[in-house]
């Protein structure tokens, strides 16, 4: 059969139509699809990768709790030793001996001991303030630790978090009582944390009297002080000064009892500063919180409240007078000390007739560098409070004191 003209057209087209459906079912769908399946994946990674971008940023509420987890840590852990050193140890204690003027006999070493923390009460392992917690969020690696640990029982693996290096000095010594006390001072105030394990006093047999009933020298005392140092192992260079000493090195003396200038935070006399609190206001680019509040001299940082904050931070002082008793409470906008800010307070001996707040501030590094604070001084004592602010950036302050209540004084 012979087709027509005509005919042949409309093969022409249905054929042509045949083959375009045909590429648009078998390749061209497929092929969108995929497109469309990679956009929304696109659009997804896109999304995860502006979620990542805004966890660490210096906004991210998580960054902000990394700064003061991380700040918390080395406050915490700032008392301890990173390392024991006997020979340091001797040296430091031999510093002590001198400015205390009591005769160190002889200075005796325990072996170096791993020793478990003891936590007496249950509730206290969840306290804020314990070494274990804080590394241990910090790190992340709570659920780590549990699987490295994974060939040993739960209660093995909980004992171990709490060991730490121990070491005991026993010192041998013989002097008047009132030197006794200089060197338990010296113990009180050195930088590193350092217990009293045990101490005996006895009277001195020089304390007799001679055949002619004159004695010979009076008031002297003998016995023995135990001191227990401890050492954790740090994540941050917190102690350069301390381990920075090369022992093979040669310093010029013989003499392994050597005094040690240290790396004290207390003043020549060995004297605990003035300071009846302290704050630092730093910019959101540094590696600790914007703002760190807390009493001066606090080694365990347990009054330390912190806040990171690239703009303004409000921050409250209240100090407090009922009857002859002296109280303070303080706060950021997220935190306070003591925790309920509104019905409790904490007394404390001020020093002399007035409070004293010493801030540390810190010059603007660039013009995006906005952080700082709104201070509220609240003075309801008959004492003055006097407020120093060092390192101030001139041209745009960080501390911006709003409110002042009672005798407050701002020195700048």
């Amino acid at each position: 059969m012979k087709l027509t003209k005509r005919e042949k057209i409309m093969l022409i087209v249905l054929g042509l139509i045949i083959i375009i459906g045909g590429y648009y079912k078998f390749i061209l769908t497929p092929q969108l699809t995929k497109l469309d399946n990679m956009r929304q994946k696109v659009i997804e990674e896109k999304a995860e990768v502006k979620k990542v971008k805004l966890e660490i940023s210096e906004n991210s509420p998580v960054y902000k709790e990394f700064k003061i987890i991380n700040a918390k840590i080395k406050s915490m852990t700032k008392p301890l030793f990173p390392i024991i050193n006997q020979e340091k140890i001797i040296v430091i204690l031999d510093g002590m001996i001198k400015a205390s003027n009591i005769e160190g006999n002889s200075i005796n070493f325990s072996d170096i001991d791993i020793s478990k923390v003891d936590v007496k009460k249950q509730e206290a392992k969840d306290k804020d303030y314990l070494i274990k917690n804080l590394s241990e969020e910090y790190k992340g690696k709570k659920t780590a630790k549990k699987e490295e640990l994974s060939n040993q029982n739960e209660e093995d693996s909980e004992e171990n978090k709490n060991e730490i290096e121990k070491m005991t000095a026993t010192i041998s010594y013989k002097g008047k009582y009132k030197d006794l006390i200089k060197f338990l001072e010296q113990v009180e105030v050195y930088e590193k944390k350092i217990l009293v394990n045990n101490i005996s006093i006895s009277k001195s047999k020089e304390n007799s009297e001679d055949e002619e009933g004159i004695i010979a020298d009076k008031n002297i005392i003998t016995g023995s002080i135990a001191l227990d140092f401890y050492a954790a192992t740090k994540i941050h260079e917190q102690d350069e000064e301390y381990l920075k000493w090369d022992f093979d090195n040669g310093y010029g003396k013989g003499d392994p009892f050597v005094p040690f200038s240290g790396y004290s935070e207390y003043n020549k006399n060995n004297e605990v500063a003035n300071n009846d609190f302290i704050m630092t206001v730093k910019p959101i680019s540094s590696d600790l919180p914007t703002v760190i509040l807390g009493r001066a001299m606090d080694k365990l940082g347990r009054s330390y409240i912190y806040a990171d904050n690239k703009d303004f931070e409000d921050v409250e002082l209240q100090i407090v007078q009922v009857d002859k008793k002296y109280y303070y409470k303080y706060k950021t906008q997220g935190e306070s000390f003591p925790k309920d800010y509104e019905n409790n307070m904490m007394e404390f001996d001020p020093h002399g007739t007035t409070v004293k707040l010493n801030i540390i501030s810190n010059k603007r590094n660039s013009e995006e560098d906005t952080s700082g604070i709104n201070l509220s001084l609240i003075n309801k004592t008959n004492l003055k409070l006097s407020v120093n602010i060092d390192y101030e950036d001139d041209k745009n302050p960080r501390v911006k004191v709003v409110n002042k209540l009672g005798n407050v004084k701002v020195i700048k």
